[in-house]
């Protein structure tokens, strides 16, 4: 394993964006880490004296609010800070839960085969013949809007992307000699599928996760946007754009700064995983 993340580590040094991506996330995290203590207001913290204050920069700013206020009058630098834990804990809930369930789907239909690969795979077929938005919507609303049910909808959206690719590594790897030899040494099917198979198929997964990861937090800032994520007074990326898409010509920064977070965020996961990808895919490593 050490000497795989060597590797690992070697292949994404070579790719440019893949290590501005890893920057990006990982002053992200060290921001949401240290959110109670670089934030200089309290986020919830409502100033009734100074209603959207532009940035200290701007013409009609205060300096005691770097970035302005909201129409609440709370500081949106602090809000912002505390922001990034919420997305970044939304996007790690939405890959572990997304990531167990659909793994375990898809090593069992890679496995057996038979009806029940039929079964899962048909109710996967349907989970993705539907838009991901669309129905993250119908299961939040079903279950009741909320931080933890946008989670689990985003979840359960995102657990067919997990299911095809493991079910075709598994397919494929079922059949090699080691697995073979597995089974004459009367290796259970438990063994065989989570301690032989599994960890010979943890490029694409990892890679999926990668992505999985900026997918979930766009989602859940979108369902926080229609008023179906956090809930007030979350400090909440998708939250504080839906709460200042009524002052966009009036206020713009209330609407463009919660935007740009979630741009930056979203596009170095995705970096990050477009260079995983090519660092684990060994035909592109020919290619090259």
């Amino acid at each position: 394993m050490k000497q795989f993340l060597k590797d690992l580590f070697f292949e994404l040094k070579k790719n440019r964006g893949a290590m501005i991506g890893i920057v990006i996330i990982l002053i992200s995290l060290i921001i949401a880490i240290t959110a109670p203590v670089i934030a200089p207001h309290n986020p919830t913290l409502v100033n009734s004296e100074s209603l959207r204050l532009p940035p200290s920069f701007s013409p009609g700013g205060s300096k005691d609010f770097f970035l302005g206020t909201d129409d609440l009058g709370r500081d949106l630098l602090s809000r912002l800070i505390y922001g990034s834990q919420v997305s970044l804990s939304v996007g790690f809930a939405v890959v572990v839960l997304s990531l167990i369930t659909g793994t375990f789907l898809g090593v069992i239909a890679g496995f057996y085969g038979g009806f029940l690969d039929k079964s899962i795979m048909r109710l996967t077929d349907l989970i993705m013949s539907l838009p991901s938005i669309l129905f993250a919507i119908v299961i939040v609303a079903v279950l009741g809007p909320g931080i933890v049910n946008a989670i689990v909808a985003v979840s359960i959206v995102a657990i067919p992307n997990f299911v095809r690719i493991i079910r075709a590594q598994v397919m494929v790897e079922k059949n090699r000699q080691y697995v073979s030899a597995a089974k004459l040494f009367g290796a259970s099917n438990f063994r065989i599928m989570f301690i032989e198979i599994l960890p010979n198929c943890m490029a694409p997964l990892i890679v999926q996760a990668s992505l999985g990861f900026s997918d979930g937090i766009l989602n859940v800032a979108a369902l926080g946007f229609l008023g179906l994520g956090a809930q007030a007074p979350m400090s909440e990326w998708g939250t504080m754009l839906s709460d200042a898409r009524s002052y966009i010509e009036s206020s713009p920064w209330m609407v463009t700064l919660p935007g740009l977070c979630i741009l930056v965020v979203v596009l170095s996961f995705n970096l990050l995983g477009d260079g995983l990808r090519d660092a684990l895919d060994p035909r592109l490593k020919k290619q090259n």
